[in-house]
């Protein structure tokens, strides 16, 4: 039960992230531009998150569905890493665009904690 809850808790932000992103379209694909990802990425990645977060919310935990938000979600951290060490002023756009500010450690910590989440759930399942 707490393993589901987890999961579903980490899969509610990944489908709200990618909800949002679709929601303002028009915005998301220019901070992704402007953050140089690939067209295809920019694309496809809110269907993605909206994907991902459905079945963290909606199945039993399972290691692949787990694994794969956890791919997801480190990926999306070391993306953060570098933008802050770049020192980029580019909208971090976690959150389509209710995220207007540049990446910060906070959005790294979050994702730690979130990633942190996933594999208690994991260790639950």
């Amino acid at each position: 039960m707490l393993a589901h809850l987890l999961a579903a808790f980490v899969g509610v932000i990944i489908a709200v992230a990618g909800a949002i992103k679709l929601v303002n379209r028009t915005q998301w694909q220019q901070d992704a531009r402007a953050q140089h990802l690939w067209p295809l990425v920019a694309h496809g990645l809110p269907f993605a998150e909206l994907l991902i977060g459905g079945l963290l919310i909606g199945l039993t935990p399972s290691a692949f569905v787990l694994g794969v938000a956890t791919l997801l979600l480190l990926i999306f951290t070391a993306f953060l890493v570098a933008q802050i060490a770049t020192k980029s002023q580019v909208p971090c756009a976690c959150f389509g665009s209710r995220s207007r500010r540049p990446p910060s450690t906070r959005d790294v910590l979050r994702n730690l904690g979130l990633m942190a989440l996933l594999f208690i759930s994991a260790a639950l399942s």
